[in-house]
């Protein structure tokens, strides 16, 4: 069995010291059993090649088509995943081992090394807890839930967002039942295809990305292939993304990479899609609205040039026949507050994260219903 003694750090800030709620303590394990989540009956999403490889991954270890070098280390970064089960338990705690430590200066250790708790009772997921940890450390234990009422619950652990994660051990007390969680609302999976926005930088905490909130509004997987600083429209990430399992919807989102050269891209990157799956709807959407994107300016011009290049190719290709191809106005969703909705001028905030959801939820809701899974 693994025992973790958290190192608690020596540079512990004044706030630490005198709010007991901002302090850091090592979680009690005594009476806990310990599930390793890869195993039934918990389940995960967000690894689609996980019951080959056994690896908290994004893409496969050796893909079948040659990725660059940063695409390669940035799968590893856990965002997206999930973990989900039912149980009666009073407690829940977690212990991890991370791949590195913490240290981005515009995004909160929560965020891009931490897990959150969603619990599901009688209706909506509702948030309750993130990992308390010390933003140095490697491996961390960290009780998320407790409760005197021993009552069958859903819950959904979300994994970090621009980390690794080595292990993970799901602890819950000794006499408590651990089943199944019930199936999705919909069925099969939403496949977002993007950069940093997508992979959840720079939110506060893991359930705050914008793939996790949809999979919360809608009831249903989603697979996150953000890469943060790299998402610009290579064929292998096309031909990786027709593997996987049970796609309901394509979502292109990476302008913010690939800038101008989207315009020899994304027609090659649909193509490759549509060879494989010429009914499965694919939505593209255009960059966000930076907040030194000024109307009139030379950033704005150019923002509204890849708009219009990206409305444009749906337009003719919807003429040319394809019908499940569509387009979503980025710049547009963050509206006229733009630059508050960012962390440092380019990466949402939990604002600007939910705003993007919100605006991409009624677009998948409209294209799932005109394009159900018994049409294709």
């Amino acid at each position: 069995m693994l025992t973790f003694l958290i190192p608690l750090n020596s540079q512990v800030s004044t706030a630490q010291k005198l709010d007991p709620n901002m302090s850091l303590k090592n979680a009690d394990t005594d009476g806990i059993h310990w599930f390793d989540p890869r195993e039934a009956p918990f389940e995960l999403s967000g690894f689609e090649w996980i019951k080959e490889e056994g690896v908290y991954r994004r893409l496969p270890v050796h893909p079948d088509w040659e990725i660059r070098d940063a695409v390669d280390q940035l799968a590893n970064h856990t965002a997206g995943g999930q973990i989900r089960f039912n149980s009666n338990c009073k407690r829940i705690v977690i212990k991890v081992e991370l791949r590195e430590k913490s240290g981005m200066y515009h995004m909160p250790a929560t965020g891009q090394s931490g897990f959150d708790l969603y619990i599901k009772e009688d209706g909506d997921q509702r948030y309750l807890r993130t990992a308390r940890f010390s933003v140095d450390s490697i491996w961390y234990q960290a009780e998320l839930f407790t409760s005197d009422d021993k009552k069958m619950r859903t819950f959904t652990l979300n994994f970090p967002l621009y980390n690794g994660v080595n292990s993970v051990w799901i602890g819950v007390d000794k006499e408590a039942t651990v089943k199944a969680p019930p199936a999705f609302d919909q069925a099969g999976k939403i496949v977002v295809y993007g950069t940093s926005i997508t992979q959840g930088g720079c939110v506060g905490r893991p359930g705050m990305a914008y793939t996790n909130i949809l999979s919360r509004l809608l009831d249903m997987q989603f697979v996150n292939l953000g890469f943060s600083g790299n998402g610009r429209g290579e064929p292998a990430l096309a031909h990786l993304i027709t593997q996987i399992s049970e796609t309901r919807c394509i979502i292109l989102d990476y302008e913010a990479n690939a800038g101008t050269s989207i315009k020899e891209s994304l027609g090659p990157f649909v193509d490759i899609l549509r060879e494989k799956h010429p009914y499965i709807p694919i939505l593209i959407m255009s960059k966000i609205r930076y907040a030194d994107t000024r109307e009139g300016s030379t950033q704005y011009l150019k923002l509204m040039q890849l708009r219009d290049f990206q409305r444009e190719l749906v337009n003719e290709r919807r003429s040319a026949g394809d019908k499940h191809i569509h387009f979503l106005d980025g710049s547009t969703i963050l509206g006229e507050n733009y630059d508050e909705c960012t962390v440092d001028g380019v990466h949402p905030n939990d604002l600007g994260s939910m705003l993007i959801a919100d605006a991409l939820q009624p677009v998948i809701e409209y294209i799932l219903s005109n394009h159900p899974v018994s049409s294709r």
